[in-house]
């Protein structure tokens, strides 16, 4: 996806405290209606700008020490902050904990023995500590693929949920219940 082109229309939470083993906030923000999630809080937006909006509030209300996810420095919030910037969501970009400070995409260029020279992304959260686990695999595990789907199935025994990235565009544009199906795919992948 392109990020002056292509929509945000899922984002999906899980938040925990440290040392527990389940998130005490299980959440997606959607553009456009969604039927109910048994567990989850189901957040729905009329325009890609609320949702935007809404959810770099609930990241400052939230407060978390730590971010993480799965490609998140290369893509998820590179992705997001250009979108953002490219729908004119001003406050999106303060994401840290230090108010006035806005988080912004560097380029940055690792070399290492066993990882070859690379070239990442790295965005700055003021306060909190961003913890992209695919780049810790690269550096520490040797596996023959490094999708979700696989490292989910290596270290977890479980894989995604079922949905090909080319029905995606079907399913948002969908029904509640179709976008439902979607809300389930992201919250997986969150987990």
């Amino acid at each position: 996806p392109e990020p002056e082109v292509d929509s945000v229309i899922q984002i999906a939470n899980m938040v925990m405290k440290q040392g527990e083993k389940e998130p005490f906030i299980r959440n997606v923000f959607t553009f456009k209606t969604c039927s109910p999630i048994i567990g989850s809080q189901v957040l729905s937006f009329k325009t890609e700008q609320e949702l935007l909006r809404a959810w770099s509030e609930f990241v400052r209300d939230c407060d978390p020490d730590i971010i993480t996810g799965y490609n998140i420095n290369n893509f998820d919030f590179p992705y997001l902050i250009n979108r953002a910037k490219h729908l004119i969501v001003h406050e999106f970009v303060y994401l840290g904990r230090i108010k006035n400070i806005k988080s912004v995409i560097k380029d940055s260029f690792i070399q290492s023995k066993q990882m070859g020279k690379r070239e990442n992304k790295q965005v700055n959260f003021e306060g909190r500590v961003p913890f992209d686990l695919l780049f810790v695999l690269l550096r520490d595990y040797k596996l023959r693929s490094y999708t979700l789907n696989s490292v989910s199935y290596h270290f977890l025994q479980a894989q995604k949920e079922d949905v090909h990235h080319s029905i995606i565009t079907d399913l948002q544009n969908g029904t509640e219940q179709t976008r439902r199906r979607l809300a389930m795919y992201c919250l997986k992948d969150a987990y």
